[in-house]
C-alpha cells in the first residue's frame, strides 16, 4: 500500500475512526453503535477488494461512498451501502434514487456493489 497515495491513506484511517466510533456507541438495537458496526463490516470487506481501493473511501450519514477523486465535489460513479438498523446492508446506485439490493452481509453487500462497477 502506498501511503503517499490520499486513497490508500484514507483505506488505513478509516476503519481505525468507525472502530472507535463503534466502540463509543454501543451494540443496543437500534443505536448508532449498530449502524457504526455495520459501517466498519462494510469498510473491512471493502478494503479486501483491489477495484474498491483504487477508489477514494468516504462515509456520510452512515453510508459508505467511493469516489474517483479524493476532494470535494467527489466524483461518484460506484455504487453506495449502508447498514440498516435490523443488521442488513443496503445497496444503492451512486445517485441513490435506485435500490440495488438487500443482503445479510457485509461480504455479500460488497460483492453486488463489485458486480455495479462501471465499466473502466
Amino acid at each position: 500500500m502506498n501511503l503517499e497515495d490520499p486513497s490508500a491513506r484514507r483505506w488505513q484511517r478509516l476503519p481505525t475512526t468507525w472502530r472507535r466510533m463503534a466502540e463509543e456507541n454501543g451494540s443496543e438495537p437500534m443505536s448508532q453503535g449498530v449502524m457504526s458496526q455495520g459501517v466498519l463490516a462494510l469498510i473491512e470487506a471493502a478494503r479486501a477488494e483491489p477495484e474498491l481501493r483504487r477508489l477514494y473511501p468516504y462515509t456520510s450519514h452512515f453510508t459508505l461512498w467511493f469516489s474517483a477523486s479524493e476532494g470535494h465535489p467527489f466524483a461518484v460513479t460506484a455504487p453506495a451501502v449502508e447498514p440498516l438498523p435490523d443488521g442488513r446492508f443496503r445497496v444503492r446506485g451512486p445517485r441513490q434514487t435506485t435500490v440495488l439490493g438487500e443482503t445479510d452481509t457485509a461480504q455479500a453487500a460488497i460483492a453486488l456493489v463489485m458486480a455495479n462497477l462501471p465499466a473502466a
